[in-house]
């Protein structure tokens, strides 16, 4: 089936924002991981002088980048070797101002945060690829929804955990709604597990579930395929 010229016009559109954030979190990776080094045992070096670094980079990252609520370096168990876990996790307070954030990593602790079972960890820790999972509610507690998007992070060859950041879905509607509004032709955009993200239709709305095929519309995936975005839109030829 061709794609007529908005379809074609919102897919480029949607597929090089997403490519441009996946690129500016390999970019974040590189300059996080960059100065990290393992110890004689072959556990991450995570010193004091370390973490200032860590957090320098953050928050140029944050400043940067105005759809991002929250950025950093989620360190696996085994890097550490420890039985707790360690995040350095920078959030956005306003504008100008970044705080880290203190997550429960004790097992059996109060509020224990056992990351290393969520998707977009094992995702790319355990399988080593990029992934963007959500919507979901935001662990810090603000209610709300909130996207992850994550990549392996090694130091000198070895896999010790993910870099990511999260974008809140009202922040996603800010920057790729406008595209959608402009046309006449109906879209969705749906993450992975088949959930509308956004729509310039009341017939389908934010966190709706979308199962199966839409009689009179057609899927369409998008890049980067490890994201697993699909682009939904009424089949012109159809009308």
């Amino acid at each position: 089936m061709t794609e007529n010229t908005a379809v074609q016009r919102v897919r480029e559109q949607l597929e090089a924002w997403f490519h441009e954030r996946l690129a500016r979190v390999e970019a974040l990776a590189g300059e996080l991981l960059g100065g990290l080094r393992l110890d004689d045992a072959g556990y991450l070096d995570l010193s004091e002088s370390v973490r200032r670094r860590l957090k320098t980079v953050a928050g140029r990252f944050l400043i940067a980048n105005e759809f991002i609520d929250g950025c950093g370096l989620i360190v696996a168990h085994s890097a550490l070797g420890t039985e707790n876990g360690h995040l350095e996790w920078w959030v956005r307070e306003d504008d100008a101002r970044f705080a880290r954030y203190s997550f429960g990593v004790v097992p059996g602790a109060d509020r224990y945060y056992d990351y290393e079972q969520h998707e977009w960890f094992v995702r790319s820790f355990t399988d080593g690829e990029s992934a963007l999972v959500g919507p979901y509610i935001d662990y810090l507690g603000v209610e709300s929804y909130v996207l992850t998007l994550t990549v392996p992070a090694v130091v000198s060859g070895k896999r010790v955990g993910a870099v990511g950041n999260d974008i809140q879905v009202q922040d996603l509607e800010r920057a790729l709604l406008p595209l959608l509004v402009e046309q006449e032709q109906p879209f969705a955009l749906l993450s992975q597990s088949s959930n509308v993200l956004l729509s310039n239709s009341a017939g389908f709305l934010p966190g709706d579930l979308v199962t199966g095929q839409e009689p009179g519309y057609v899927r369409l995936q998008l890049e980067p395929k490890a994201m697993g975005l699909q682009l939904l839109y009424a089949d012109a030829g159809m009308a």
